[in-house]
């Protein structure tokens, strides 16, 4: 289950369930019905469905992007089926058929509960992890408010630390010349 409280909570949490918040806060604020991310070898791809049209989004953050997969699995309840004995005829040689680890993740927003299907596809190095969700307008307004109220909370950390960085930059030094 994953719970939005406020901005600090939000900054508080590890980056990948960080980031894993705010792609949903987006996917509910544009309304949409599906958010994928996409794996392979040199990163990711992130996009979602919104009125039947698929959107391409800003790819994870290649520090990210590895977490994704156990960040999904931590905070959702998927069943992990049992690899079945099958033979792959074709394909890369030694290649093992992979289920899919299928369950649902139960998002809390403004006192308001939704469930999200949620397909993990395990292949490593590529696979996929899928939302699907329904009822994603009931959270559009609430949505948006939460990601404002994160953007500011951003903008304030950076304006403190950039202030910080310029008294630093001003100080005199207090070392003494040789």
């Amino acid at each position: 289950m994953l719970s939005y409280e406020s901005a600090e909570q939000l900054l508080a949490e590890p980056d990948a369930r960080r980031f894993l918040h705010v792609i949903l806060l987006n996917a509910f604020r544009d309304q949409a019905t599906r958010l994928e991310i996409r794996f392979g070898e040199s990163g990711g791809l992130l996009y979602y469905r919104v009125n039947g049209r698929d959107w391409e989004l800003a790819p994870p953050p290649e520090t990210i992007y590895p977490q994704l997969k156990d960040t999904v699995r931590a905070v959702a309840r998927l069943v992990q089926p049992e690899r079945p004995e099958v033979t792959v005829l074709a394909g890369v040689p030694g290649a093992r058929y992979e289920p899919l680890e299928v369950g649902w993740l139960t998002y809390q927003l403004a006192g308001q509960w939704l469930d999200l299907v949620v397909r993990i596809d395990p292949r490593e190095p590529f696979g996929f992890i899928r939302f699907d969700i329904d009822g994603a307008e009931e959270l559009a307004s609430p949505a948006g408010e939460a990601l404002a109220a994160y953007a500011a909370r951003l903008a304030a950390e950076e304006a403190v630390t950039d202030s910080e960085t310029l008294l630093t930059e001003d100080r005199p030094s207090t070392e003494s010349a040789p």
